[in-house]
């Protein structure tokens, strides 16, 4: 276990056990992410019936303090005390698949303004130090609808999260926060004491490679059927130098698609996988005539730890990372799983510190992938 006297972070495989770990933290908020098997409903149970607000998902393996595990029995706990925080609310609402986009993007709306107001934010002027949002999003589901509602209602309030993970076959995920459990969005609002603030950032490494990809037909926001009038598979394949039959989330996580918006900055539309008829899912929403670029995955490692070296690490208090399911298969590939995790307690020793693999993750209001984006906590 890390701990300071505001943040304490720890990884559990019995549940009996968190209650113990929580309520000896005078709580003010608490986040949990879980493997695929662990057993997310009494976690919920347990964490309800304390009081405490808390926001936790599914994913694919999890940041715990000094490494990564991929095993799907266990849950990462990080408990945020009182003391730090001024005002926390939570909100949450309807993602299921079969919910539209105007409609989740009216209730992330209507909730979010709510919100804000009652906790008493400047929706055109919200303390940049002191006040942010950490979104968990329903991982089957696209996120757009909910960040642009967040959005509308404060464009300068600074947001962090992720979207909910599981295993590849992408046919169960789950958010779990103190309104709801399921195929729920669920956002935290919070505004932290004087005397403390906060850092959000993200990170990605790639090379771009020759050559564009066009999207020419469209199934859906987030199914390729055709690129550059071809089927979509067997043209990605070719321009990265494979067979179809050589296609799969490995692949997917080592040559990625996005759009340079002009800026400096890289908007990731990676993969998620194949439809089964020479088409793919996408994890972001796509437009029909978007030209693609073409990325492949790098090293992460001077990255990050340029990022990490950063922060004012005798000050920080907790690292929460939000980390594309992509950037943990592409650590895999590259052989990198081990250095990067020794990298976080390397970096930033004893300092509490959880993270998720995300099935998207999102930024300022962005929706992107294949990165990874963080908070930082920190006394002043």
């Amino acid at each position: 276990m890390n701990q300071n006297q505001y943040i304490s972070s720890e990884l559990f495989h019995d549940t009996n056990e968190i209650l113990t770990h929580i309520e000896n933290k005078n709580p003010g908020l608490v986040l949990c992410f879980y493997g695929a098997d662990f057993d997310y409903t009494t976690l919920y149970n347990i964490l309800k019936k304390t009081g405490v607000p808390f926001l936790g998902c599914m994913d694919i393996a999890r940041l715990s303090n000094s490494g990564y595990h991929f095993e799907t029995t266990s849950v990462a706990v990080m408990t945020i005390s009182k003391d730090i925080l001024e005002k926390v609310g939570v909100i949450a609402y309807d993602m299921r698949k079969t919910t539209s986009n105007q409609t989740m993007y009216q209730a992330s709306k209507d909730e979010y303004t709510k919100s804000l107001t009652k906790l008493g934010f400047d929706f055109s002027s919200p303390d940049m130090e002191r006040e942010f949002t950490i979104n968990i999003l329903y991982g089957l589901q696209s996120a757009n609808s909910a960040l642009s509602a967040q959005n509308e209602v404060s464009l300068f309030l600074q947001s962090v999260g992720g979207s909910s993970g599981g295993k590849l076959d992408f046919k169960t995920s789950s958010v779990i926060s103190s309104r709801g459990m399921g195929a729920i969005g669920a956002t935290a609002v919070i505004r932290l004491k004087p005397e403390f603030t906060f850092l959000i950032d993200r990170t990605s490494s790639f090379d771009t490679m020759d050559g564009r990809l066009v999207v020419t037909k469209l199934a859906g926001p987030r199914h390729i059927l055709e690129l550059n009038n071809r089927p979509a598979a067997e043209e990605y394949a070719r321009v990265i130098g494979k067979s179809v039959g050589e296609l799969g989330p490995a692949v997917y996580a080592m040559y990625t698609l996005g759009i340079e918006p002009g800026d400096g900055e890289r908007l990731i539309t990676s993969i998620m996988k194949d439809d089964g008829k020479n088409g793919f899912l996408t994890y972001n929403d796509l437009l029909e005539g978007t030209s693609l670029n073409i990325y492949k995955a790098k090293l992460q490692y001077e990255d990050r730890v340029s990022k990490l070296k950063a922060i004012d690490a005798k000050n920080l208090l907790g690292y929460i990372s939000f980390d594309c399911v992509l950037c943990y298969l592409a650590r895999d590939a590259n052989k990198e799983i081990e250095t990067i995790a020794s990298l976080y307690e390397e970096t930033l020793p004893g300092v509490p510190k959880i993270g998720f693999g995300t099935f998207s993750e999102n930024f300022c209001g962005a929706n992107v992938n294949q990165t990874e984006t963080y908070l930082a906590i920190l006394k002043k």
